[in-house]
């Protein structure tokens, strides 16, 4: 009933907000040519040519016909706008899921524009890293910091995919969890009220939310990034698959196009690791390791294994060492999140910070050389990519492989962590008089 009944609000719910013309329309559209007119959202270099620019459009237009609702389209363009620019455009509308992109123009319409103050920063960042430590190196060391990874060559971004590493560089739920959750594990430290602990993990998030941007990508894996972070450090009773689906229902209700977002897609499945496989996983890192590296390698472990069929659906190809990959950089996600962030508040700071912004340009070169051996090594060896169309064959075989490692690692767990018994009273008359 239950089922039932979210199935008739969605049904009108998309009905009631014109979902139905919109996707008739840009189904017509499709392979076609269209005009367009908005604002430019961000601009950024392309590791391939010019920059990617997404802009937030206003009206599109196709033959005559002319669709007023908001899209964002993706368009690479010679050079760099400034966010906030009116533009307008005209190239071949493509669409693939709820992704829209042009191949064409796009016309400045109006004056220059003061880009937002953050944008400002990270841009100088950005170039100054680009100075201190090379492309590749800033571009990991931004990239999975907060999704800058802009100056990666295009060599380095095909060797991330290879070796099943180009999440690390995209904001994610997985990346809201690991700073809510080392947040809460160092707040440990001051012996405060899990009310309060919880509360520093949330501020720590939001700030990290606010560094990002406020993106309608970046506030939905917050969501789900909260949730697994909650789940990682409040337990994991029954309630949790109870959490998981509202969230997954109110942000389906919220915004149908959702359900064919990929990237929605593996911001849930990341958060279900985190709920179910990766407290496993860290309670048994914890038989070798402190608990709080136990976390920083546990939720971008589990968040890549589960993901990895997903990722089967986008790159068309098997990447036979994906784990193996994650694997070795794990113990790395965090220090170099940590000290992109730690990068990007310093370089405000001025004069006052300089020595801890060279230490950090030192420190961040080293891992980020690290993670870009690792992902050189894996790209060289043996069959490391095997062009496999994806289909419903190969997703099955790829998700059932997961099920079967997840499984492993929750039996290990299971036994190895299995709570001592306890001797039971003897309660009759007969063991009571002995």
């Amino acid at each position: 009933m239950l089922c039932l009944l979210f199935t008739c609000v969605q049904a009108a719910l998309i009905t009631a907000r014109g979902y139905q013309e919109r996707w008739d329309f840009l189904g017509a559209a499709n392979g076609q040519g269209v005009r367009f007119s908005g604002f430019v959202l961000e601009s950024s270099p392309s590791a391939y040519s010019g920059s990617l620019t997404k802009v937030r459009i206003g009206e599109l237009e196709h033959r005559g016909q002319i669709l007023g609702q908001p899209l964002t389209l993706s368009i690479f363009t010679d050079s760099r706008f400034e966010p906030g620019r009116e533009v307008t455009g005209v190239g071949t509308f493509s669409v693939d899921g709820s992704y829209y992109r042009v191949k064409g123009g796009l016309y400045s319409q109006s004056s220059d524009v003061s880009p937002p103050a953050v944008y400002g920063h990270k841009t100088v960042v950005r170039e100054r890293a680009v100075q201190e430590v090379g492309g590749d190196a800033a571009g990991l060391l931004l990239g999975m910091a907060y999704g800058d990874d802009s100056s990666l060559s295009a060599e380095a971004v095909n060797k991330m995919r290879v070796s099943g590493l180009t999440h690390l560089t995209a904001v994610s739920g997985a990346n809201i969890s690991l700073v809510f959750v080392v947040s809460y594990r160092l707040a440990q430290k001051f012996r405060i009220s899990r009310y309060a602990l919880v509360f520093v993990g949330l501020i720590s998030a939001a700030l990290y939310v606010c560094l990002v941007g406020f993106d309608g990508s970046v506030l939905r894996a917050w969501v789900m990034g909260i949730l697994g972070g909650l789940g990682m450090v409040l337990g994991h009773g029954a309630h949790r698959v109870t959490a998981l689906c509202t969230c997954l229902i109110v942000l389906l209700l919220l915004s149908p196009e959702l359900a064919s977002n990929y990237g929605f897609a593996l911001s849930a499945i990341a958060t279900a690791s985190l709920l179910f496989l990766a407290p496993a996983l860290r309670r048994l890192v914890t038989k070798f390791l402190p608990g709080i590296l136990a976390d920083v390698i546990a939720i971008p472990l589990s968040a890549a294994l589960w993901c990895a069929p997903v990722i089967l659906l986008l790159s068309d190809a098997v990447y036979p060492y994906t784990v193996l990959a994650n694997v070795l950089v794990a113990p790395m996600v965090a220090p170099i999140t940590f000290m992109g962030l730690l990068l990007l508040i310093g370089a405000a700071l001025g004069p006052w910070a300089s020595f801890l912004v060279s230490f950090l340009f030192w420190a961040g070169e080293l891992l980020a050389g690290s993670v870009h051996t690792v992902a050189s090594w894996v790209t060289h060896l043996p069959a490391s990519s095997v062009a496999l169309p994806a289909s419903p064959q190969t997703v099955a075989v790829s998700a059932n492989l997961v099920a079967l490692i997840s499984a492993v690692i929750m039996v290990a767990d299971s036994r190895l962590n299995k709570p001592p018994p306890v001797r039971q009273p003897i309660l009759s008359k007969q063991g009571s008089r002995k």
